[in-house]
């Protein structure tokens, strides 16, 4: 670490409405092994009217690292993220949510990159308690494992499409953010959009597993489906603002619900079509079975093995209709 103890690093956190949330995520950042005087905590509040910002004033004298709070009119998440660079001092810029905790090594290992000159964009990755709910457990394990969409959220070895890290766990030079200007007004995946502009300028993105964050999952089933079918909605987007961003990765999940539709009705239109609907569905059923059986393996639950498989089906289902609602509605 000889070679980065000159830099100074500021956490940038945007809130609205999630003081206790935030209570805890602060907690962690007081506890990281980088010396207190390295690094400042940032809390950019959206606007709440739980009693966040006067809360953050009472917590200023008692946190152990510098800690500053800023009030904006509702702007969503990227604007305020943008005001906590304005008012950043540090070379570096971290970023995590308030449904996430930090690990004690977090920031010291996602700031290790930056070591490099040509490094613009880190990110971590995430993990979840053991004792979590079930079912917050299956959603963690549908968002990363390779079977699902891990393949592109930053697993080591390789990827099936571009890693660009997110604002959960995610650190810009100082640099790249003032030749990308920062992040657009999006409320949806302006953290990927981001990671593109800064890749496209020129600077590399580096995936650090060392710096892990617990990241509180969705804890009902249409949460999750919502989730998704914003990611879904905003996958359109980055597409239309960057083209090349697309990949297709992104755009299986809304083929393969349009073609078990189709084939679902030319099965029930014409009878040929229907040996060929059952071949898709014994392929589909294979699938789901080997993905239930190691989300059971992996989860060290019986019910996994039916969970997964349902969630999955929601999941891809949930993404695809986003896409196509997008697309469709130009929006």
């Amino acid at each position: 670490m000889e070679a980065i103890k000159h830099i100074t690093v500021s956490v940038i956190i945007p809130t609205y409405n999630r003081k206790e949330e935030l209570e805890k995520l602060l907690c962690s950042l007081n506890k990281q092994t980088l010396s207190p005087s390295s690094y400042e905590i940032i809390v950019i509040d959206d606007g709440s009217d739980d009693g966040t910002r006067e809360w953050l004033l009472e917590q200023k004298e008692q946190c152990a690292v510098s800690l500053s709070c800023y009030t904006q009119v509702r702007g969503g998440p990227g604007t305020a993220r943008n005001t906590g660079m304005e008012k950043a001092v540090g070379d570096i810029f971290a970023f995590t949510d308030t449904d996430c905790i930090v690990q004690p090594e977090w920031l010291e290992h996602l700031i290790e990159p930056f070591s490099a000159e040509q490094v613009g964009a880190v990110g971590g990755s995430e993990i979840i308690n053991d004792h979590d709910p079930l079912l917050m457990r299956c959603f963690h394990y549908l968002m990363t494992a390779p079977l699902a969409t891990g393949g592109l959220r930053g697993k080591k070895g390789k990827r099936l499409a571009h890693f660009y890290p997110r604002t959960f766990n995610m650190a810009i030079s100082r640099k790249a953010y003032q030749v990308t200007g920062g992040f657009k007004k999006m409320f949806h995946a302006e953290d990927i959009e981001l990671s593109y502009r800064i890749k496209q300028a020129g600077f590399a993105l580096t995936y650090q597993d060392s710096a892990q964050v617990y990241h509180r999952r969705r804890s009902t089933v249409t949460q999750f489906v919502q989730q998704l079918f914003h990611m879904g909605k905003a996958r359109v987007t980055l597409a239309r603002l960057h083209p090349s961003s697309l990949e297709p990765l992104h755009i299986l999940p809304a083929l393969a619900l349009a073609l078990s539709l189709l084939l679902a009705f030319l099965a029930a239109c014409w009878h040929p079509a229907l040996s060929l609907f059952l071949a898709y569905l014994v392929l589909g059923l294979l699938f789901l079975v080997i993905l239930g059986i190691m989300s059971t393996m992996k989860l060290r639950s019986l019910k996994a093995f039916f969970l997964i498989p349902l969630l999955f089906i929601l999941q891809q289902s949930a993404y695809g209709l986003g896409f196509f609602t997008s697309l469709l509605r130009r929006t």
